[in-house]
């Protein structure tokens, strides 16, 4: 089975821009790309349900609304293709999930997930608004169980600087930690070693 990821952490651009950086470069994602992209993201999809996959999210996304929605397979396929000559996806052949998930981490820089206080603010302020209890919309300031079981390896990884913590190396334990750690929506894939290719 053919596998796939997102790399690159988005970036906040004044213009509105859907950019993302990978190692030092910023890239500019156009149209379907973004969807492709964001499906991949925090995943492992196989080859097969990357497609459906996307339509389901969108869906949820933007209900009602087909104008959004309806992206046919050939231009799906184009900018995944896009995405795989620029970068931004990667992909390898294997049998399981969790033997791809261990070959893309070993290749791989990751990145903290980095929400400052002002956005964790912002997202209590739309909880509220949007009329969810006080109890519920306060738990965006609270650390998730993954964060508090791996505070030490997450202070690690903040503190490796710009190109990310390298996970080349890396077994058993601390693998499955940052396995855990990136599913949990923590960790970006920030970078993939050269020659990583399909």
């Amino acid at each position: 089975m053919r596998w796939y990821t997102a790399v690159g952490v988005k970036m906040e651009s004044a213009g509105g821009a859907f950019l993302v950086r990978v190692g030092e470069d910023t890239k500019n994602l156009l149209g379907v790309e973004c969807y492709v992209w964001n499906t991949l993201l925090w995943t492992f999809a196989e080859e097969t349900k990357i497609y459906g996959r996307m339509v389901r999210l969108l869906e949820l996304s933007f209900p009602g609304q087909p104008e959004k929605t309806d992206i046919d397979q050939e231009e799906f396929s184009l900018c995944l293709r896009r995405l795989l000559a620029r970068g931004l996806v990667v992909c390898r052949e294997n049998e399981t999930m969790e033997g791809v998930a261990e070959v893309f981490l070993k290749a791989a820089h990751v990145a903290c997930v980095g929400r400052t206080w002002g956005e964790r603010f912002l997202s209590f302020c739309e909880s509220i608004a949007e009329g969810n209890p006080l109890q519920e919309s306060v738990r965006v300031f609270q650390k998730k169980t993954q964060e508090k079981a791996n505070e030490e390896l997450l202070r690690e990884i903040r503190g490796s600087g710009k190109e990310g913590f390298p996970l080349e190396g890396a077994e058993g334990e601390i693998l499955q930690a940052v396995l855990e750690l990136y599913k949990s929506k923590l960790l970006f894939i920030q970078s993939i070693k050269e020659g990583f290719v399909a």
